[in-house]
């Protein structure tokens, strides 16, 4: 999600995931934090989805991370807090 959010990823992966701006139009906190929209899933094995996990897991991560400025510092950053949880 680091790459998605900072355009490191091939064109292909361009319109992967969608913004909550890009699903509803009405005006909410998500919309100032640019979160990402959960895609439906219908069945338990419909939130195992590469799709879904990533971002259940990209919005857990606090912002002041997900800011970082290289990837680097990013993935520092996120295994202190991941190695923090436990």
């Amino acid at each position: 999600m680091y790459k998605y959010t900072n355009s490191q990823l091939p064109a292909t992966f361009n319109n992967y995931f969608n913004l909550i701006t890009d699903v509803h139009p009405y005006n909410t906190r998500q919309i100032k934090t640019r979160q990402f929209a959960l895609p439906k899933a219908r069945s338990k094995s419909g939130a195992k989805m590469v799709k879904y996990s990533t971002i259940e897991m990209w919005s857990t991560i606090p912002s002041e991370i997900k800011n970082k400025t290289c990837l680097a510092l990013f993935s520092a950053e996120y295994k202190k807090y991941v190695l923090l949880g436990y």
